[in-house]
């Protein structure tokens, strides 16, 4: 008994000062002896990678793939929080599963313990409950279940989000300024198509976006050109988080860019084909993609990082807040009478009522509700493309008036009244819905 109070003891021992890896003097945390891995290949030595290692071992390898089946991005995160949890304790995952069978409330403990440093470390809550969910997933892999109900503060606070708001219409025509064409594509896919990031390209890099998911462009003459307007952009089950196709569309301002980023590609001498990935790697990423070298897609943390770097030091945005932006736009839409609830819930990419599973839903859509999605978001344009706003004189002057005609007093209408009629226009109703 005396040895196995000695054990758990040990394990419960936090990693020299307790702290995380990245405030390790060192950089790096004490996990097991720290001796280096070697594979020999040809007579050349190459240094494993943490990732590497955890995967050659069978069981691990065996429960990341099963995460996988579901989620890439879910198993690649529940590995780095289960790595990061095993080496502040200084033990192997290997290890944590042994103790979880050996003493289901030692394991527990553990787990409970760790709640209370990461609070005190004043850790995000939500991070907090990811570690918590990937320990848990690698006990259950061992049919070890957490019993005990382990409490987190405020666990749906987001405290980094708090203060995050979509950008407006003049920070989003400076954002466009500040992008090259590649940039630019993303971000319009993101912002003006509500696509998310994983979307573009998956986190390992093995899929993603391609031309015959974008089927009203065609590329004639080495020219991409819209066949329609706006045109559709087809989300294939495998990149949809929800695990279904479905559809949404392009605005104009996001067609134009996503143009001259393709039409570049072509006059540079690219062939483009059907599944030909839409955000493709280019010189910019010859160097240093490691395992990704002979993968056609950019991974998702790639793009992710190309956005952050436009992005600041100017705005502090997270590249995500560009898919906020879109969900905002198109709600605003949808209360003005633009767009129905289930069009903007489908564009979404989420699964939406019942009602939708038997319409929305189908990956066939009825040619007449493919039209009426179609001009529900054209409508709903103006609400997406805010930079347009802010570059077009004519639509400056619409916004204007209309604003002119919201503040003016009885009299004034009145005074306004007389000039539409004079000039033809009607009146001050449809003078201000045409605006």
């Amino acid at each position: 008994m005396a040895g196995d109070e000695l054990t758990i003891k040990k394990l419960n021992t936090a990693a020299g000062n307790g702290s995380a890896d990245e405030d390790h003097p060192k950089g790096w945390s004490d996990m097991g002896n720290q001796k280096q891995h070697t594979l020999t290949k040809s007579a050349k030595q190459t240094t494993q990678t943490k990732k590497s290692k955890l995967l050659s071992n069978p069981d691990i390898k065996r429960w990341h793939d099963n995460l996988a089946r579901s989620s890439k991005n879910t198993a690649e995160v529940r590995l780095r929080r289960l790595s990061h949890f095993c080496e502040i304790h200084q033990m192997t995952p290997m290890e944590l599963a042994e103790l979880g069978m050996k003493d289901l409330r030692a394991v527990t403990d553990l787990l409970h313990d760790h709640i209370s440093w990461m609070e005190e470390q004043e850790n995000a809550p939500q991070y907090i409950k990811s570690t918590m969910t990937a320990a848990k997933s690698w006990l259950s892999h061992f049919d070890v279940r957490i019993t005990r109900r382990l409490k987190i503060a405020n666990v749906d606070s987001t405290p980094t989000l708090e203060n995050e708001r979509v950008p407006d219409a003049t920070e989003m025509a400076e954002t466009f300024s500040r992008c090259d064409l590649f940039t630019g594509a993303a971000i319009s896919l993101i912002s003006k198509s509500g696509l998310r990031p994983e979307t573009l390209g998956d986190v390992d890099g093995t899929d993603g976006l391609m031309i015959k998911d974008l089927p009203d462009i065609v590329i004639q003459q080495g020219i991409a050109r819209p066949l329609m307007m706006p045109p559709r952009v087809i989300v294939r089950k495998t990149l949809s988080k929800a695990g279904h196709q479905y559809m949404t569309f392009a605005t104009t301002g996001g067609t134009k860019r996503l143009l001259a980023y393709l039409n570049d590609r072509l006059v540079r001498g690219e062939s483009l084909n059907a599944d030909s990935p839409v955000l493709a790697p280019d010189t910019i990423y010859d160097k240093q993609r490691g395992a990704n070298a002979d993968k056609p897609f950019l991974p998702t943390q790639r793009i992710l990082r190309k956005i952050r770097e436009t992005l600041r030091p100017r705005f502090d945005w997270r590249p995500y807040v560009f898919r906020s932006y879109f969900d905002t736009q198109l709600l605003i839409a949808e209360a003005r009478g633009k767009i129905a609830h289930d069009f903007r819930v489908f564009f979404m990419g989420h699964k939406g009522s019942i009602e939708a599973k038997y319409t929305t839903n189908k990956g066939v859509l009825p040619d007449e509700l493919l039209n009426e999605m179609r001009e529900a978001f054209k409508r709903s344009e103006v609400f997406l493309d805010l930079e347009l706003r802010e570059e077009d004189p004519l639509i400056k002057r619409k916004d204007q008036m209309q604003k002119a005609i919201a503040m003016a007093t009885p009299e004034q209408l009145g005074q306004m009244q007389e000039m539409f009629q004079k000039l033809g226009i009607g009146n001050i109703v449809q003078a201000n819905s045409n605006a």
